[in-house]
């Protein structure tokens, strides 16, 4: 149980500094968009990258918004109902979580394909043509990169959903709330 906690603490932290990179990134690039169109001389390369690190941001975020319990919540039924039925109702939600990581790491691992990928020799026309995925293959239109490396936020948020959801589900059954974290 202690390794899973330390883990998702872990896990926490660098996904709090990875935002800050990321927050500063986003921001350093509206600022070049915007630099770069008031000189009349677009980059519009700079639009996409900064799109496509939102989406990476929006996916670290949640995740480290799982780990605190700082996701948004409907807290009606719950602050009217006894704490024993509240504790009760929160072990469920974090079963929910759960297993919503779970078939996330799963739909993540259908849609990459790691095992076709492999016994085609990683040649991606192969991989291509026995199954009509092009998750390897797709390049972005300004940037001229793989999506493939954007596209990677979705098995790692689904990693850290599985610990953050695990972790808290054991804080919930042994009453142990974390460090600084809203109950």
């Amino acid at each position: 149980m202690k390794m899973v906690l330390k883990t998702s603490d872990w896990i926490a932290g660098i996904e709090a500094f990875l935002l800050k990179i990321l927050v500063a990134a986003v921001l350093m690039l509206m600022i070049l968009n915007v630099a770069s169109r008031a000189v009349n001389w677009s980059l519009y390369w700079v639009d996409e990258l900064a799109i496509n690190l939102m989406v990476v941001f929006a996916f670290v975020g949640s995740s480290l918004m799982f780990a605190q319990r700082r996701n948004f919540s409907v807290t009606l039924l719950s602050d009217a109902v006894s704490e024993s039925l509240r504790r009760q109702m929160s072990i469920a939600v974090q079963c929910v979580n759960l297993g919503f990581a779970l078939f996330l790491a799963y739909a993540t691992w259908v849609w990459f394909d790691p095992v076709t990928m492999a016994r085609s020799g990683f040649n991606l026309q192969i991989f291509f043509e026995s199954t009509y995925n092009s998750v390897y293959q797709e390049v972005t239109n300004t940037i001229g990169v793989r999506r493939l490396w954007f596209f990677l936020v979705m098995p790692l948020f689904a990693f850290t959903l599985t610990i953050h959801s695990t972790a808290c589900l054991l804080r919930d059954l042994h009453g142990t709330p974390a460090t600084g974290t809203p109950r």
